[in-house]
């Protein structure tokens, strides 16, 4: 499927499903923003720091997936994992929709343009959260282990079913064979990048808050 990719700002967050648009679990705010002032403050902070913190897949004019990210600064709710703290100068991937299942190459394509323009911005490092091997669960708000491995990320720390995992676009580091074929890969696939993305596996979960998370205190 042929579709295009844009900046998840003020203007795209309308594009959104509504319990995207109130949803402010990432920035500290378990049931949603508490008044519309208080997300647009905090969609202003994020634009003057960091500019953009998505991007949206958009096909048929209609919306095909979402991921947000940004400065870990940004998202608070990065603190409270005993598997954290982000490291200070990373770029946190917090959450991602797809809007329909069968979309199989969408989250992957998110990600990939993600760290294409992240690596253009001199990012050096990309993080994420994600249910440490074994344990199950599906949320919006973290992404599948599964997944991050197969996008050349690899594991930093786990604690209490969640794992922290690293993507490093500065450089790599020393790994096992298999984590830097992997991240050779994503990075090839990078330079070459192409309008029509290949296909790749990719979370089932597309939607919904399902389930709690194992926070820390």
């Amino acid at each position: 499927m042929i579709f295009q990719l844009q900046e998840l700002d003020k203007a795209g967050l309308k594009l959104l499903p509504m319990e995207c648009r109130s949803c402010g679990w990432w920035q500290g705010h378990d049931d949603g923003w508490a008044t519309a002032s208080q997300a647009d403050s905090w969609a202003e902070a994020a634009l003057e720091s960091f500019g953009g913190w998505g991007k949206l897949a958009i096909g048929d004019d209609r919306l095909l997936g979402m991921i947000q990210y940004g400065p870990a600064g940004l998202f608070v709710r990065s603190g409270d994992f005993a598997c954290g703290p982000v490291s200070t100068d990373a770029v946190l991937l917090t959450c991602s929709i797809v809007t329909d299942s069968v979309l199989g190459s969408v989250r992957k394509s998110l990600v990939t343009a993600a760290l294409a323009e992240l690596k253009e911005r001199e990012v050096e490092t990309v993080e994420a959260f994600c249910y440490e091997e074994g344990v199950s669960g599906e949320d919006c708000r973290l992404f599948s282990q599964e997944f991050l491995r197969d996008c050349g990320f690899y594991p930093v720390r786990t604690s209490k079913g969640l794992q922290l995992m690293r993507f490093e676009l500065g450089g790599v580091q020393p790994a096992k064979a298999e984590k830097q074929k992997s991240r050779r890969r994503i990075l090839a696939r990078i330079k070459g990048a192409s309008p029509t993305p290949a296909p790749a596996a990719m979370c089932e979960s597309s939607n919904g808050h399902a389930g709690r998370l194992p926070v820390c205190p």
